[in-house]
């Protein structure tokens, strides 16, 4: 017994309520994480409050990038601040 299987053109087509984001295809596995971080997410790994680390990049105490207007930390300026902590550099 053979059955007929419909399938509607509406299940084709991709949902534009879709909230994936389309990555182009890479030999590598992708990172887990970003490779930039907003304030508060950097704020929140270094455990201290996004205000202060805002206050700190705008003044260039640590090291941080803007991308246009808007401020970002990469994984490489994070462990930096973290260093300087630890080594007893912290700006305050």
């Amino acid at each position: 017994m053979s059955r007929s299987i419909r399938i509607s053109r509406a299940s084709l087509r991709p949902s534009m309520s879709s909230n994936r984001v389309h990555q182009p295809p890479s030999s590598r596995e992708a990172p887990t994480s970003p490779l930039l971080f907003t304030a508060e997410q950097a704020a929140a790994m270094l455990q201290v409050r996004p205000s202060w680390l805002r206050r700190k990049a705008a003044a260039r105490a640590v090291p941080c990038r803007y991308v246009g207007k808007h401020l970002r930390f990469s994984h490489d300026d994070l462990i930096a601040i973290m260093s300087a902590a630890a080594a007893g550099n912290n700006a305050t």
